[in-house]
């Protein structure tokens, strides 16, 4: 449900934002605005990672998880709600600004505690697949966004930036009802459980985090750089190429990246549970060759038509970003103790989104428009990031456990 909101922004600030809050007489310039609003968002994640994983290594994940929840509901119908700069002016884009910032608060916790409460319930040989499950449902809320987005997308322009942008976001109150019924019936992990009986609670997780364990955000940062830049490059930057440099449809691109969630939604588990047959180092290595190899391709396939485009999104977000992305959640909680595994996955996890995500489009488009509209040095960033991730791959040790009884996480999980 928080991803819904966090995508469904991405979906309009490549498509709406820069016509609705941003008066520039150069449409160029307007979608830099618009993208750069979205990186905002970024910026406060490792802060609500700070806040949020503090609090779920404190007192409990699942209290955690309900505060994001709340939060990222209120930011998101806030946004639905601001008038455009025509009506207030400058004060329109400051508004969307401070809920965008909020949204990034709820979002920088939200995936590492979903993930390691999977993680900490599931059995030791099941950690794959249940730590991948949250990745799923990420796609899931990509699928809400783009989906519901592109339906009224498909309106008359008029009405649809007068009004009819403004109803996904709205949704949002109905969603976060439904996600507030789930947590509060939840109860606690067994592993903060048991942290709890044994007084093993810290008073300060992020000072234990870089004090013991600054090997494993280093790890946490490498390893999240690859699809964090194919994610935002893909979902969010092409839908604006497309439009823009290539004078194709928005509805196109968000019927694709609805084609291609659904992909997504299978092929993480997937990948997930395979890591917990092979291990997590070769599903990521392998995940890293693809989304490398798969760059170049991706933005010729959008210069082919419609069908072209929907391949496009199969092969780079429905296959190339899950295979990443599957292995990562019990890799991430496997690297930190139950301690402080909340703010360890979450504040190395963000930071690397400051720096590999919410950038990418604003770069992105940065790149395009100083080479002339052409794609290339977007392809080149996408294999760089990938690169990285891939070196990471080959250098930290294995941590799936290779018997019944769970392995201790190893904070330097580097090859001696």
């Amino acid at each position: 449900m928080e991803w819904y909101d966090f995508f469904l922004y991405a979906t309009a600030s490549a498509l709406v934002f820069n016509k609705i809050f941003f008066a520039a007489d150069d449409p160029a310039v307007g979608t830099l605005l618009s993208l750069g609003t979205f990186g905002v968002g970024f910026l406060a994640r490792p802060i609500g990672a700070v806040l949020f994983g503090s609090l779920g290594d404190r007192l409990g994940r699942k209290p955690s998880l309900v505060a994001t929840l709340i939060l990222m509901g209120v930011a998101t119908t806030g946004i639905g709600l601001v008038p455009d700069y025509h009506t207030i002016g400058v004060w329109a884009p400051v508004l969307l600004v401070i809920l965008r910032l909020l949204q990034g608060l709820g979002a920088g916790a939200e995936h590492a505690g979903a993930t390691v409460f999977a993680a900490e319930y599931a059995s030791p040989r099941r950690r794959g697949l249940f730590g991948a499950i949250p990745g799923s449902g990420l796609y899931v809320g990509v699928l809400l966004s783009s989906g519901i987005f592109g339906l009224f997308a498909s309106m008359p322009d008029e009405a649809f930036l007068a009004w009819g942008w403004r109803i996904p976001f709205l949704i949002s109150v109905a969603l976060v009802a439904v996600g507030l019924f789930i947590r509060l019936r939840l109860d606690e992990t067994p592993e903060f459980k048991e942290a709890e009986e044994h007084h093993e609670i810290v008073g300060s997780p992020l000072l234990t985090t870089f004090r013991s364990q600054w090997r494993s955000v280093l790890i946490v940062i490498g390893v999240v750089a690859g699809p964090f830049t194919a994610t935002y490059a893909y979902q969010t930057y092409s839908l604006s190429y497309l439009t823009q440099q290539l004078g194709g449809s928005g509805s196109t691109g968000t019927l694709a990246l609805t084609i291609a969630s659904v992909v997504a939604i299978v092929a993480v588990p997937l990948a997930g549970g395979l890591s917990d047959r092979i291990g997590r180092r070769p599903v990521i290595i392998g995940g890293s060759v693809f989304s490398a190899a798969f760059a170049f391709p991706f933005f010729w396939l959008l210069h082919s038509g419609p069908v072209g485009v929907i391949l496009a999104m199969v092969g780079g977000v429905g296959i190339g970003v899950p295979l990443m992305l599957g292995a990562q959640g019990a890799l991430l909680a496997e690297l930190f103790n139950a301690r402080n595994r909340f703010t360890g996955f979450s504040v190395s996890r963000e930071l690397g989104s400051v720096l590999f995500a919410g950038m990418t489009p604003l770069v992105a488009a940065a790149l395009v428009v100083a080479a002339g509209g052409a794609s290339w040095p977007v392809s080149s960033y996408v294999v760089g990031a990938c690169l990285l991730t891939l070196v990471v791959g080959i250098a930290i040790r294995e941590t799936r456990p290779t018997d019944t009884a769970p392995t201790p996480p190893r904070s330097t999980s580097v090859v001696p």
